[in-house]
């Protein structure tokens, strides 16, 4: 790889192979619906990547660390399925982010919580909070047109859910858990 820059992407555009005729590249305005969805993806990947720097990796934390680096692959990997022709991920990653969500999530809240907490907390609800989003605009993207597998809105939906019962799971654990 040569420099980290390139200057294509000066003139606010950049490559999309999800929206050329048969996955050839095309120039698209950088705040298409669909680079926005994949730029909230990214960015939900970061959070999750700050989020895990403040676990021990031992216990619980070791067991939500684990499960927070799977998720970043899994963001990441449907990140590059708009880029290849194959699907990179599939209903096992569906069941496998509902599984995590109803170990994680255990008795049911009564109320409602506030995103708060230890810093590792707080840090996973910014990264479901990222995630939210990321949904919200895959189905801008969609109904702007673009083709999606519904298995891939199913799955960021899911993802945010596992990310929510992390951080409650957590708060328990550190008895810091904030009912409104």
């Amino acid at each position: 790889m040569g420099s980290l820059y390139t200057r294509t992407g000066d003139s606010g555009e950049t490559w999309c192979f999800a929206l050329g005729e048969g996955r050839k590249p095309v120039r698209v305005p950088k705040d298409h619906p669909l680079i926005e969805f994949l730029g909230t993806l990214d960015e939900a990947n970061s959070l999750i990547g700050l989020a895990r720097s403040f676990l021990s990796g031992e216990g619980l934390e070791g067991s939500v660390d684990s499960d927070l680096k799977w998720m970043q692959k899994l963001l990441f990997n449907i990140g590059f399925t708009f880029s290849s022709t194959e699907p990179r991920v599939g209903e096992e990653d569906l069941r496998k982010l509902e599984s995590m969500a109803d170990s994680y999530y255990g008795e049911p809240l009564r109320r409602f919580v506030l995103p708060a907490g230890s810093s590792k907390v707080a840090a996973i609800h910014a990264a479901r909070a990222a995630v939210r989003r990321a949904e919200r605009r895959l189905v801008t993207a969609m109904r702007s047109g673009v083709s999606v597998d519904p298995l891939i809105l199913r799955i960021v939906n899911r993802a945010s859910d596992a990310l929510f019962a992390m951080a409650v799971a957590l708060a328990r654990a550190e008895g810091s858990l904030e009912e409104v």
